[in-house]
C-alpha cells in the first residue's frame, strides 16, 4: 500500500531534512539583514601609548564611532581614515561634516601612535573640531 507524509514501511515518520535546510537559510538570511556589522577601521601598524586607567569603550556607543589613525611614519604624521590617508588635514573636514550630518552621535576615536607628537594630535583635535564635531575620544592600551 502506498503511503504518503515520509513513512517507512513499519509506519514510523521519517526526517525530512530538505525542509529543514530552508527553514535554516531563511532565518540566516533574516539575521544577516537586520543585523549590522560596524568594525572601525584601525591601523594595525600603530603601537598605541599605554595608559593603566584606560578602560573598554562602551558596546551602544561602537556603532557611532569613526577612528582617525594618525601613524608617525619616517618623522611625518600620516592620517588616515576609513583606510584613506589624508595628507591635506582640511580635506578632511567635509568628510567629518558629512559623517557628522548622518550620525548626530558621532564620536571620533584618535588612534594616535606612541611616538607621535602631541602637536599632531592638536592639529587632528583642530580638524576634528572644524568638522563640528565635539566628542573625541583617544585609544589607549591598559597593559
Amino acid at each position: 500500500m502506498a503511503g504518503g507524509g515520509g513513512g517507512s514501511e513499519n509506519g514510523e515518520p521519517e526526517f525530512q531534512i530538505a525542509p529543514m535546510i530552508d527553514v535554516l537559510l531563511v532565518l540566516l538570511v533574516f539575521f544577516m539583514s537586520t543585523t549590522t556589522a560596524h568594525v572601525l577601521k584601525v591601523d594595525k601598524d600603530i603601537k598605541l601609548p599605554v595608559s593603566p586607567n584606560a578602560s573598554k569603550p562602551k558596546e551602544d556607543m561602537a556603532k557611532h564611532e569613526l577612528a582617525i589613525n594618525v601613524r608617525w611614519k619616517e618623522g611625518k604624521a600620516v592620517v588616515k581614515v576609513d583606510d584613506i590617508p589624508y595628507p591635506d588635514l582640511n580635506a578632511l573636514i567635509p568628510v567629518l561634516q558629512d559623517r557628522k550630518k548622518a550620525d548626530p552621535l558621532l564620536r571620533i576615536v584618535v588612534r594616535g601612535d606612541a611616538a607621535l607628537p602631541a602637536i599632531e594630535i592638536q592639529r587632528v583635535m583642530n580638524i576634528v573640531g572644524e568638522g563640528g564635531i565635539a566628542d573625541i575620544a583617544f585609544a589607549a592600551l591598559s597593559k
